[in-house]
């Protein structure tokens, strides 16, 4: 499994980069970087293995630090946003991509969401932050989900389901012929 970071402005049709080929970011760690592999993955219905992952805004640079099991790794410059002194979108999922006509792998596990956290992919304890730099989980009317291959994967969204995993999103499916 590796984890990575990707940049667009129009859903990958025309835009769009991968962690390192993403111009523009900074790298500050010397071990911990874009595309690094992790070696511990979870198991279908055994141990779970999470990672801490972060994106947060400098209030005097402006620049968004990324953070990975709580040491930044990097940055992307402000100057890299036009018109954007804070978010106003927040984005959490997977994907997979594969060459036209074949197969997509499956997507973390391979189960579709079901509501069980050691099932399918999920991100969990969900927050942005607001202007005054107020922490906020996001509510039903302010979350849509994107599925662009509903036959092979899918993605729901719990606004809260407790303590443990407080607001969460999962994902994932089984892959296949699932179109260009």
């Amino acid at each position: 499994m590796w984890y990575l970071i990707a940049t667009q402005a129009d859903n990958f049709k025309k835009t769009g980069c991968y962690n390192l080929y993403c111009s523009g970011f900074v790298q500050t760690h010397k071990g911990k970087y874009l595309g690094a592999r992790i070696d511990k993955t979870s198991i279908y219905g055994g141990p779970t293995v999470e990672i801490a992952i972060s994106i947060t805004q400098d209030p005097q640079t402006q620049n968004w630090w990324l953070s990975y099991q709580g040491e930044n790794i990097g940055y992307f410059p402000i100057k890299l946003f036009s018109n954007m002194s804070s978010a106003d979108q927040v984005g959490w999922g997977g994907r997979t991509s594969t060459p036209p006509n074949t197969p997509s792998p499956q997507l973390g596990s391979g189960y579709l969401p079901d509501n069980n956290f050691v099932h399918a992919c999920y991100f969990r304890s969900l927050s942005f932050q607001d202007v005054s730099r107020q922490d906020h989980e996001p509510s039903y009317d302010e979350i849509f989900t994107l599925n662009d291959k509903p036959d092979c994967v899918d993605v729901k969204y719990y606004e809260d389901v407790g303590a443990e995993i407080g607001h969460a999103i999962q994902f994932g499916g089984p892959g296949g012929l699932c179109g260009n």
